[in-house]
């Protein structure tokens, strides 16, 4: 199977082109190539077109190093076990590429309540962005950030709003003239949203041995879930911000549920 690769570096679903692989593979200066791995359906896929990237123009010497901030709270999650199995995927698919075995830190709720555990949570990334950092030293730090859907699609698909209409529980949306440069260099889908990514697994052919494994829902545990007032066993939850995104995407939530 071809993989979709070819010789340009650039991805693209031809309309939006996302160039930052090929800038990266182009930069002597970067060698050493970390990329934060979540176990959702962004993040993968930037160590796929990285390795992609590296594979076509053979430039070996450019090493990945994944690393994985993971959240015990999420006591329903499977992405301790399908995070790893993400990265065995992408070596299978480029085997000469070099992808170092991911870099675990891990955290946890310590009893706080909500609020304050997304306060301290931005305390706890850094402090391991640090221990990161001075671990692997890589010359550059990749994730798997990106723009929403159009508001008006989100809301079609029921997403909550509040009482002023407006979208909630999506985090900040800036355009892109506000993105800072430093988050540009460092999230290629900056400027592309959930449809750019669902099209290149489509494309690339990720359909039936990546995105089975990808994990997106937003809700932490069965407690969670009943709090919503959904069944202990309805994850995912269909009415999170990033199962809607997923569903509007892809046709399906995670676990390839489709209704």
């Amino acid at each position: 199977m071809d993989h979709g690769v070819s010789g340009n570096l650039i991805v693209t679903d031809g309309k939006t082109e996302v160039t930052r692989f090929k800038e990266i593979i182009e930069d002597d200066n970067i060698n050493k190539i970390a990329v934060n791995v979540s176990g959702g359906t962004d993040s993968p896929l930037v160590v796929y077109f990285m390795a992609k990237s590296i594979s076509i123009s053979k430039s070996y010497h450019k090493e990945i190093y994944p690393h994985f901030m993971l959240d015990r709270s999420k006591t329903i999650s499977q992405t301790p076990s399908w995070v790893p199995k993400q990265m065995d995927i992408i070596r299978g698919l480029f085997p000469d590429v070099t992808i170092h075995d991911i870099m675990t830190q891990e955290f946890c709720n310590e009893g706080w309540d909500r609020k304050t555990f997304r306060k301290k949570k931005q305390g706890l990334w850094e402090k391991m962005m640090k221990n990161m950092i001075e671990s692997i030293k890589p010359d550059i730090i990749l994730a798997g950030g990106m723009t929403n859907l159009p508001t008006s699609l989100l809301k079609l698909y029921g997403h909550a709003t509040d009482l002023q209409g407006n979208i909630i529980n999506a985090g900040k949306q800036r355009s892109i003239d506000e993105i800072p440069q430093s988050k540009k260099d460092t999230n290629p889908w900056h400027k592309v949203n959930k449809k750019f990514v669902a099209h290149q697994y489509r494309k690339e052919g990720l359909m039936e041995n990546l995105y089975p494994i990808t994990e997106s829902c937003l809700i932490e545990s069965v407690e969670d879930l009943i709090s919503q007032g959904l069944a202990p066993d309805a994850y995912p939850c269909k009415i999170c911000h990033q199962c809607i995104e997923k569903y509007i995407a892809f046709g399906m939530y995670d676990k390839c549920v489709s209704k």
